[in-house]
């Protein structure tokens, strides 16, 4: 028999059930995100449109076969069940934390989470599904590449976004920003920064800019034009060049 995972959202908003028929917008966008998350957790490889979903009645309920999951679920689902988050994958364990958070702004939001043969998970304002933190954070310097999206702002920062996609904030300062001949927002720029670095994941918050890098030895084309005519008006009387170096040597 095919395994599958029911997951489904309870709640009740203006008098009436959440279902199918009656589901706020917002809350059906933010439930599907949390939803992809979950089902994706830290595997990067997994192709969430190769996975269907079916939605059945019964508050609102997703259903996803088992078979078509990532390795790892099942057992992320088993520590869930026995209430530990520590272990879980760490992304699929912060979906959990925001349903739990969620539940108790509301006493009529309910979450469950149901495999065949297992003991449904019950997500509500008198649960207790909190991770506990065993983050080690470290002071580094780095050196960080991207695209500036945003530079200044009442307390300067600036945005970068790296080659992966993640955006990073900066903090800077007045004269930083200021000593920058060139405006840098949407152009690429190598930022040398100190930060707090957790070691497992390699996540950085608290980053602070040191400099900015800028490459040496650029090619600058009026300089090199410039020099190549003065090269030409120094040996407008040597007929062939290669000959005097030549005689120069002894060589003739």
């Amino acid at each position: 028999m095919l395994q599958r995972l029911e997951l489904v959202l309870d709640d009740v908003v203006d008098g009436l059930p959440v279902g199918p028929s009656s589901m706020p917008a917002g809350m059906l966008a933010v439930f599907h995100d949390q939803v992809a998350r979950f089902l994706k957790g830290n595997h990067t490889d997994v192709n969430l449109d190769a996975v269907r979903v079916a939605i059945e009645a019964g508050s609102y309920k997703l259903i996803v076969p088992m078979l078509a999951m990532v390795a790892g679920l099942a057992s992320d689902l088993a520590l869930l069940g026995s209430g530990n988050l520590d272990d879980m994958d760490a992304k699929r364990a912060l979906v959990v934390e925001e349903w739990q958070k969620a539940a108790r702004l509301n006493a009529k939001r309910r979450y469950r989470l149901a495999v065949d043969g297992m003991v449904p998970v019950q997500i509500h304002a008198g649960s207790d599904f909190v991770r506990h933190d065993r983050s080690v954070w470290v002071n580094v310097e780095r050196y960080l590449q991207g695209q500036v999206i945003d530079l200044g702002g009442k307390k300067p920062n600036l945005h970068l976004q790296l080659a992966d996609g993640t955006m990073i904030k900066v903090a800077t300062s007045e004269d930083q920003v200021l000593s920058e001949d060139q405006n840098l927002v949407y152009r690429s720029a190598v930022l040398r920064v100190r930060a707090e670095e957790e070691i497992a994941a390699r996540k950085l918050r608290n980053v602070h800019l040191i400099e900015f890098v800028h490459p040496q030895g650029s090619f600058d084309a009026e300089a090199f034009a410039a020099m190549v005519a003065k090269g030409r008006k120094a040996w407008a009387d040597v007929p062939n060049a290669s000959d005097w170096v030549e005689e120069q040597r002894g060589a003739a």
